[in-house]
């Protein structure tokens, strides 16, 4: 940030911070209406004897070790997200394999019980018709 209020980057390029503005959405007359506020903030002067720069090889150690800690978590993350979608994939296809077997065992179980009831009933009318 310069004295003036105005953050400058590394080629130079300054935004004037020191005016901000406030957006407000309202309503008149049935009407959607932006209002805006200029919001001036006095900025004190800076100290002329601070410095704010340091030296990139400092920039460098500290940052370094985040970028590589947040690349790992990520990984990390990435790797659990992908095991745990693997999971709910199987779990899904067993799921579904599960009522088909289910619907397969059904109509076994439904064929051979009218088979047995089908062989009773035979068996009771021809003991039915000996007897006559």
């Amino acid at each position: 940030m310069t004295p003036t209020g105005e953050l400058c980057d590394l080629e130079g390029n300054c935004v004037d911070a020191a005016d901000n503005e406030i957006f407000k959405l309202t309503t008149q007359d049935g009407q959607l209406k932006v209002e805006r506020e200029k919001v001036v903030i006095e900025t004190p002067e800076l100290d002329p004897s601070l410095i704010f720069e340091q030296d990139p090889v400092q920039i460098l150690d500290a940052l370094l070790p985040l970028y590589m800690n947040s690349c790992l978590l990520r990984s990390l993350q990435e790797a659990l997200a992908s095991e745990l979608a693997a999971r709910m994939t199987a779990v899904n296809s067993a799921t579904d394999n599960a009522k088909e077997l289910k619907k397969g065992l059904l109509v076994k179980f439904n064929k051979q019980r009218q088979a047995k009831i089908t062989q009773e009933i035979s068996e009771i009318v021809s003991g039915a018709n000996a007897t006559s």
